[in-house]
């Protein structure tokens, strides 16, 4: 399971839209794609402009959905888990996809679009105080992501009308 979720970029992050996948629905529809398709449904009074907002992610985004921040005009993302951990929790597709048709690791997380940083290497950068409880909200985090993303896989496998390409 993948999320994301467009938060504005006040002192409280204030959370516009948040979702997740639906590749069931269209391949397209990674966590991020998705999310973006809910934000620019949303009414103008409650759609801030992308250069207003946050976008976070619960992965580190796949060139689709990098491209699609881009091309939505977000200028800050982050994400949880990097493409190394993706690979580690059985879903190794984004770098499989970064090596095979463009033979690069990861995209520029700084660039004149946009800049992607790692939450963990945020973190790090923290007073050790800091770090520790936020280190610690993590963990919760990742043990109830952990929790989702396995009812997710369970129940894409279970369906019958299941014909993604990667799986």
């Amino acid at each position: 399971m993948f999320g994301a979720a467009i938060l504005r970029d006040d002192p409280n992050l204030t959370t516009v839209v948040a979702d997740s996948n639906h590749e069931m629905l269209c391949p397209l529809y990674h966590g991020e794609i998705w999310t973006i398709k809910q934000w620019s449904e949303l009414p103008p009074e409650k759609k801030p402009p992308a250069s207003e907002c946050v976008f976070l992610c619960t992965h580190e985004p796949c060139c689709l959905c990098i491209s699609g921040i881009v091309w939505s005009g977000f200028k800050k993302s982050y994400f949880l888990y990097s493409y190394e951990t993706t690979k580690d929790q059985g879903i190794p597709h984004d770098i499989n996809i970064l090596h095979e048709l463009w033979q690069v690791p990861t995209y520029a997380m700084c660039n004149k679009f946009t800049s992607s940083c790692s939450i963990y290497k945020s973190i790090d950068q923290c007073s050790e105080k800091d770090k520790a409880e936020l280190l610690d909200m993590a963990k919760e985090i990742q043990t109830e992501y952990e929790a989702l993303a396995n009812k997710y896989h369970e129940e894409k496998a279970a369906n019958p009308d299941n014909n993604l390409a990667f799986n």
